[in-house]
């Protein structure tokens, strides 16, 4: 039970860090967006923004692995990623975006892997993300 609770509490306040951060994306805050986005990455992955913007997506992907999250934690991760992405390239931040794009796309195919639940949504946000890639 006390894992449970735990585990809902991360998810509410995942979900919550996103919801604000595409509130101060879609207010013209990109920046603000950038920061919330490091002090969460800090909390989960235990690495700045700076730092996991550099680091080679397969590391990252490693690190994601090793962490065995939960499906439910995968999609607010990839959510997070992708947000952080949007939020560099609404900066003119396009390489940093880049790689955020990159992180997703893994994450995605992480997501993939542990639930079989074939999603459209999922996989039009895939081709979309491949499209900013070209």
């Amino acid at each position: 039970m006390p894992t449970e609770d735990y585990l809902l509490k991360y998810l509410e306040k995942l979900s919550r860090v996103i919801a604000a951060m595409l509130g101060f994306r879609d207010s013209g805050f990109p920046e603000d967006a950038l920061k919330m986005a490091d002090g969460t990455y800090r909390e989960l992955l235990n690495v700045d923004l700076k730092e996991l913007t550099v680091e080679p997506t397969e590391k990252f992907s490693e690190t994601i692995r090793k962490a065995n999250y939960s499906a439910s934690i995968l999609d607010l991760l990839v959510q997070l990623t992708y947000e952080t992405a949007n939020a560099f390239e609404q900066n003119r931040q396009s390489a940093e975006a880049h790689s955020f794009y990159r992180k997703t796309l893994e994450l995605y195919r992480l997501l993939n892997e542990k639930d079989k639940t074939f999603s459209f949504e999922r996989e039009m946000r895939i081709g979309e993300i491949n499209e900013k890639l070209l």
